[in-house]
């Protein structure tokens, strides 16, 4: 991942880390490979001890976070759809989009639509006129 990537946390993430562990993280390309192995191990154990305790406790009021409210059983797939749809790169982002405008009834020929420039636009709306004008005299 380049640095100039925007990554995002989610609320486990910040459960379970804090600014220690970002700091040793942020530590890491300045040691060598051997060491960096070794760090980043003892990061990792660390994020998934604290995954483990949230659990083990029942800190019901911190893992709530993490959860949908009561409310919503069990969430729908749209929710979901829009919940990952920001931590994913444009590609993964554009497919998402699909899903849901795929989901709210769009055409596969309406998606597509979407992807080509106002020029291509033109020309796709040409050649529908032209297939309906040659359906109707059929």
């Amino acid at each position: 991942m380049n640095p100039s990537d925007e990554y995002k946390l989610t609320d486990l993430d910040y459960l379970i880390g804090d600014h220690h562990l970002q700091m040793i993280k942020a530590a890491l390309p300045y040691l060598n490979v051997p060491e960096q192995r070794a760090v980043s191990l003892f990061v990792k154990f660390q994020e998934l001890r604290r995954t483990f305790e949230l659990f083990e406790t029942e800190e019901v009021a911190a893992m709530g976070i993490c959860s949908l409210d009561q409310g919503q059983h069990p969430g729908s797939i749209r929710d979901l759809l829009k919940a990952i749809r920001p931590y994913g790169n444009p590609a993964e982002q554009d497919l998402i989009d699909m899903a849901q405008n795929f989901m709210d009834g769009q055409t596969p020929m309406e998606q597509l639509r979407r992807f080509l420039t106002p020029e291509q636009q033109s020309r796709f709306e040409t050649m529908q006129m032209v297939i309906s004008a040659l359906q109707a005299m059929a």
